[in-house]
């Protein structure tokens, strides 16, 4: 029995994401990435309601009624949430939870927690990339036109495809050799 429970403690110090295990929503175990995650202690969290974790209410309500019906389905849940830090300031976590006794919520359920902040930075400022090179492509005064290897047009902003007199989902179809061809091309040559 000892060696199990040193096994397993060793297992709690050893993974690089937080883990913890809740019985009724209420913290009775947590690793040392949890505290390094949140800045608070052990002793901080072991007893108190998983609420503390979270911004709001909302947050903590919707985190416990999306993982509980997914572990209803498929026996783990797993959602994108946010959690709160000691000193108030908020990032973003990956939480997988599973039960302990799928029969017996009462029993505990596990969690797994990873901080996804830098990710969901990554992904914003991919985003906002990605919209303000949609803006500049659209908003052009030049036809651009993008194509794959074979040929084939893969995007086009309105500029191109209406010189061309084409739809957009007609120019999408076409193969730039088409546009050679003075029976399929739409436009003047001078213009």
């Amino acid at each position: 029995m000892k060696k199990s429970e040193a096994r397993l403690q060793s297992i709690l110090r050893a993974v690089p994401a937080g883990i913890g295990v809740v019985v009724n929503r209420v913290l009775v175990e947590v690793n040392r990435r949890i505290c390094e995650m949140t800045g608070r202690s052990r002793d901080e969290l072991v007893g108190k309601s998983a609420r503390v974790l979270y911004p709001t209410q909302e947050e903590f309500e919707f985190v416990g009624r999306e993982k509980y019906r997914q572990i209803a389905e498929r026996g783990i849940g797993t959602v994108e949430t946010r959690w709160i830090r000691k000193d108030g300031s908020i990032f973003n976590v990956l939480l997988s939870s599973n039960p302990i006794n799928p029969d017996d919520f009462s029993a505990g359920v596990t969690f797994t927690a990873i901080d996804i902040t830098e990710r969901k930075n990554v992904e914003e400022a991919l985003a906002e990339s990605e919209r303000n090179y949609r803006n500049l492509f659209d908003s052009s005064t030049d036809g651009i036109f993008i194509l794959d290897l074979d040929g084939s047009f893969i995007d086009a902003n309105r500029t191109a495809y209406e010189r061309l007199g084409y739809s957009r989902e007609e120019f999408l179809s076409l193969h730039i050799s088409e546009l050679d061809d003075p029976s399929h091309a739409n436009w003047s040559r001078n213009g």
